[in-house]
């Protein structure tokens, strides 16, 4: 079905953390609806608005805008509410482009504000994320014909209605109907019936205005804008075919988490014959997994409302799942990284699901969080039975299979709890 269809409108640690009170609302974003010519919903836009209701902030910073209505909308747990299984249309700046998003193709429509500059970068960020599968539009369009670097590009063009004189409006839609005939003509704040009618007349596919529907605003418990960085992050690393330099300079960004990253790999658990000095040097002797999976564990870690037991408690249980499979080195990455993502709904106080819809994890990793499914499930389950002091109901008769019996789990369970131990001496935690 294409995007455009409508349809009808309208153990030594502390236990895991509970979720923020949902009771607390906030102003997550606007939403408005964009509409086809049988003036049916077919996409929404989704709008900054401050979270108290407030007057917008001067100055106005679109950076942190996009951020905060991505990471609300994204990561909120009811997509499927806000989205009534529609396209997103969201305002992307220059920088805001530049940045990895975690996010799923289908739903997101990326819209490029009309200030953008059309350099070189640009153009090549836009083609990178039209290979990716996402839809781009336009905003603001008020040129006079179809000669916009932007335009060979993009999938929707926005024209501002107000902009134009009829005959002006009529000459542009003819001219980029001609050039680019696969591309929708969306006409924006339309405020008459009258407009409307003389869209319709232009040749437009899709309306948007005050006269047909204003801006709705969805509320629910906001979380701090600054937390999309995280996810970027997280979902960067754990590319299923990130290369090494792609790790490496994924992780340079940010010197403060390189520092930390290089006190862990120092430790006794990692230690080699001589110091390890550069990333470069610990990606290739660690390996990608285990690196990309503590700096992950890093990155979570910077989230400042959260606990630092929680991050321990996230470090005990990826080491716990790594130490049971200890004889089987594949395995025994994915069950690490198994470990530290199931702790992901409590660092963002969202559905486990939800989360792992922005990220690209292997489909073991995936089946083990969502369903405990497979041998890495078995050994979250292990885990997670053995934090809560329940023995009896670790799932030995999964685990027989994988030559783990009762003393394995019991040293494993010594071995994860040294490591931590050895981190938290060093500082890396």
């Amino acid at each position: 079905m294409s995007v455009w269809s409508a349809s009808n409108p309208i153990v030594e640690y502390a236990t895991m953390p509970e979720a923020s009170d949902p009771s607390e609302q906030h102003v997550l974003f606007a939403r408005q609806p964009i509409f086809n010519e049988a003036r049916e919903i077919v996409a929404f836009e989704l709008l900054f608005r401050p979270k108290d209701g407030g007057p917008m902030p001067s100055p106005f910073d679109g950076n942190r805008a996009t951020s905060t209505v991505l990471l609300n909308a994204f990561t909120q747990g009811d997509l499927q509410t806000v989205s009534q299984g529609k396209p997103l249309f969201i305002n992307f700046t220059a920088e805001t482009l530049c940045t990895n998003l975690p996010f799923d193709s289908d739903k997101l429509v990326v819209e490029i504000l009309e200030d953008t500059p059309a350099n070189d970068e640009t153009l090549s960020r836009l083609a990178g994320l039209k290979q990716r599968g996402f839809t781009l539009a336009l905003d603001d369009y008020t040129e006079p014909g179809a000669e916009h670097p932007f335009l060979p590009l993009v999938d929707v063009v926005k024209l501002e209605y107000p902009h134009y004189c009829s005959e002006g409006f009529r000459q542009v839609v003819r001219e980029l109907r001609q050039r680019y005939p696969a591309m929708k003509i969306l006409a924006e704040k339309l405020e008459s019936e009258e407009e409307l009618e003389c869209c319709l007349d232009a040749g437009c596919d899709l309306f948007q205005g005050y006269f047909l529907a204003r801006p709705q605003v969805m509320q629910g418990e906001a979380i701090n804008a600054d937390r999309l960085a995280i996810l970027q992050l997280i979902a960067t690393l754990n590319q299923p075919d990130v290369s090494t330099r792609d790790i490496t300079t994924t992780i340079e960004r940010d010197p403060a988490l390189g520092v930390r990253l290089l006190r862990i790999v120092n430790t006794a658990q990692y230690q080699r014959l001589s110091a390890i000095t550069s990333l470069n040097q610990a990606v290739t002797l660690i390996g990608t997994q285990r690196i990309r999976s503590l700096a992950t564990l890093l990155a979570l870690g910077d989230m400042d409302d959260k606990p630092v037991s929680l991050q321990q408690l996230a470090m005990y249980r990826a080491c716990l799942c790594r130490e049971l499979a200890i004889h089987d080195t594949a395995l025994a990455e994915k069950a690490f990284t198994t470990g530290l993502f199931s702790y992901l709904e409590a660092f963002f106080n969202r559905p486990l699901a939800s989360l792992i819809e922005t990220l690209p994890l292997h489909p073991a990793i995936q089946d083990a969080l969502l369903e405990r499914a497979g041998p890495v499930g078995a050994l979250l389950e292990t885990a997670i039975h053995l934090e809560n002091g329940d023995w009896g109901q670790i799932p030995w008769e999964r685990l027989a299979p994988l030559g783990i019996d009762a003393i394995g789990v019991s040293e494993a369970n010594q071995r994860a709890l040294a490591e931590v131990n050895e981190m938290e001496a060093s500082g890396g935690l």
